[in-house]
């Protein structure tokens, strides 16, 4: 019996070897650039990338959000946040290099603030604040409805099957938790909406929405958020108008500890259920190339180009803690 517990213990310490050096490995080509996945990619089956992917940037993301891995971007700053309400750094201004659509209309909502584009139907940006103070009861979703301060805005019947979500850019958990019902109706209005496929909308975004609403306040203190859409100059539409965008970006910025901290995701309209956050990661110049707008133009120019050139490897780390949270989250209905 003694030789048998023996024997038992040497085959447990060998698999437990042999489970963290394939958790290593995972965790290490889910850091490798994209040609370097590729390669190998190309000389397997199909059924054996997706399980390689999921695995390897699930081991990342669990690192990463415990903090033992990746790196964020952040600068020293000692002065306070040029605020505007929900806005950070101020508004969203245009550049030479590509304007955005002409007479967009602003609207400043409880908790967010819209530009609304008239042309396309759908918002440009949504500057949203997510405060780390006593939070509300999540209530029942209320029914989208046309806006009527908006020009040419959208109907509910709009995005009948058409095969797209009605995206919130300010989200409905968010605004709910943190400004009660009367808020939650205006991200109802369809001036806060976009289309958006299920995968997209239901996956990565919904992933981003949780961790900005539930998790990241609790370290981090009032987070400010700027999502908006990316469409080339072939514009998509739906057969009532709207413009589909080709894209989606969330630029987040909070004050933690004399730092200023940045990061930045762009998703493809395309992304599926499955994809990881931590692999749409983008510098925030990179969103400024695409959309023609330049953010965070209000804070002093070396700061300002600091966050907006460099790229986090990581989404902001949240312990334990917040791991669990976000396990937690990924089994619960879709809200």
């Amino acid at each position: 019996m003694f030789f048998g517990l023996i024997k038992t213990r040497r085959i447990f310490c060998k698999l437990s070897v042999l489970f963290l050096a394939v958790f290593a490995g995972l965790n290490w080509f889910a850091r490798q650039p994209y040609e370097t996945q590729q390669k190998l990619f190309d000389r397997i089956p199909d059924f054996a990338i997706k399980h390689i992917y999921y695995f390897s940037n699930a081991s990342a993301s669990l690192t990463d959000f415990i903090g033992l891995t990746g790196s964020d971007c952040y600068v020293e700053y000692k002065g306070k946040l040029p605020l505007d309400g929900p806005l950070c750094g101020g508004v969203p201004c245009e550049m030479k290099s590509r304007k955005p659509p002409a007479g967009v209309q602003y609207f400043k909502r409880t908790g967010f603030t819209v530009c609304y584009s008239p042309e396309l139907r759908h918002p440009i940006w949504v500057a949203v604040k997510v405060h780390n103070g006593e939070r509300k009861e999540q209530t029942s979703r209320p029914s989208f409805k046309k806006d009527s301060s908006a020009k040419n805005s959208p109907s509910p019947n709009d995005y009948k099957k058409t095969g797209y979500d009605r995206g919130h850019m300010a989200p409905n958990r968010a605004i709910t938790t943190c400004y009660g019902s009367k808020a939650q109706k205006e991200t109802f209005l369809l001036s806060n909406v976009c289309p958006q496929k299920p995968g997209l909308n239901r996956g990565p975004w919904r992933k981003m929405e949780y961790m900005i609403t539930d998790i990241w306040p609790e370290k981090y203190g009032d987070i400010y958020i700027i999502s908006g859409t990316y469409s080339d100059d072939k514009l998509k539409k739906l057969k009532s108008t709207i413009n589909v965008p080709d894209g989606f970006y969330k630029i987040i910025i909070a004050q933690y500890q004399r730092r200023v901290y940045s990061q930045a995701v762009y998703m493809k309209q395309e992304t599926g259920y499955g994809a990881f956050p931590r692999t749409k990661l983008v510098s925030i110049d990179e969103i400024e190339k695409m959309t023609g707008l330049d953010f965070l133009s209000a804070l002093p120019d070396g700061i300002e180009t600091e966050l907006e050139s460099k790229k986090a490897t990581r989404l902001w780390p949240a312990g334990w803690k917040g791991n669990l949270k976000l396990l937690i989250a990924h089994f619960k209905p879709y809200y």
